[in-house]
């Protein structure tokens, strides 16, 4: 199983905790499976594997601008939203109503950036 996987797999797990400590860690590896996924993509594309969010960020719209297919996925605006929400807002502000949606849609995203990993 990749990093990826296993980061949605426990993600799936966790976030049916009714410990709401659980549904937090649920929203982190959520976010992390996306963050290893763009990292793949952009490696995929000859750029260094970011160190900070920041250079994923730019190197992402780079690759958009770069690649059509690619900006009408608007992978950075998912990128920011699954930041936003599954990141800040479930796991650092505790916002666990949230944790259910966010590893949904990072379970969609990751799919949707595979789609340009093969």
């Amino acid at each position: 199983m990749s990093e990826i996987e296993e980061a949605l797999a426990l993600a799936e797990e966790e976030v049916r905790s009714p410990v709401a400590m659980r549904r937090r860690n649920a929203c982190d590896k959520a976010f992390l499976a996306v963050i290893k996924a763009v990292d793949q993509l952009l490696v995929k594309h000859g750029y260094p594997e970011p160190e900070r969010h920041g250079e994923r960020f730019a190197y992402l719209r780079e690759l958009e601008s770069k690649v059509p297919e690619v900006g009408k996925a608007e992978l950075s605006e998912k990128l920011g939203a699954r930041f936003g929400k599954a990141h800040v807002a479930c796991f650092y502000e505790g916002r666990v109503e949230l944790a259910r949606e966010e590893v949904e849609k990072a379970r969609w995203l990751v799919e949707e950036i595979k789609k340009f990993l093969n």
